[in-house]
């Protein structure tokens, strides 16, 4: 196992203030088969996770506000 160094820790010290209540995570839990398929068809359009959620939700949101 390596060892984080200084300027690493000083970094990663710098980020975690950068980003502090920016952001929360989003955890679900799926079948492995489910994760398996939802991350082959999630990096086959090149997003990341982050961008398929929130692309789905935007093209959710179109769909409930044609009906």
């Amino acid at each position: 196992m390596s060892t984080r160094s200084e300027a690493q820790k000083e970094a990663d010290k710098r980020y975690s203030k950068k980003i502090r209540g920016k952001y929360k995570p989003f955890i679900v839990n799926l079948k492995l088969e489910e994760l398996a398929y939802i991350d082959e068809k999630i990096k086959a359009t090149g997003m990341t996770k982050a961008d398929f959620l929130r692309w789905a939700v935007e093209e959710w949101s179109k769909k409930q506000n044609n009906n």
